[in-house]
């Protein structure tokens, strides 16, 4: 039996045809082994005790200071907001705006200020 150049290439193909079928197979054996370990994990997780959930109440459980008792919620003085806080001067953070109107030029101003100065 005599070997040609052409059955040699062959041979070479086929062989690394088959080494890259091997490694694609290998590698959804092991993708399929992970998967598999996962979804016991997540069963296994599944099976704990859930913790025990109180009745619904406020999300602030502490009263708030005697300087805030009779302001709005969100409307704070700054020795208000300085008690929650806990810090000296607060960052002021709500504003209104003012609208100043040429009825003439058919135009408006719009200022935004602090609403507490």
């Amino acid at each position: 039996m005599t070997f040609t150049g052409n059955d040699l290439k062959t041979l070479s193909d086929k062989t690394f045809r088959d080494i890259a079928l091997a490694a694609v197979a290998a590698v959804a054996v092991f993708g399929a082994v992970l998967t598999v370990a996962q979804t016991v994990k997540m069963a296994a997780a599944s099976d704990a005790v859930p913790a025990a959930s109180s009745a619904k109440a406020d999300r602030v459980t502490s009263a708030l200071p005697a300087t805030c008792k009779s302001e709005a919620w969100g409307d704070w003085s700054a020795d208000c907001l300085a008690a929650i806080s806990g810090t000296v001067n607060p960052r002021q953070v709500r504003f209104e705006t003012f609208e100043a109107r040429d009825v003439e030029g058919k135009t408006s101003v719009l200022a935004r200020v602090p609403a507490r100065t």
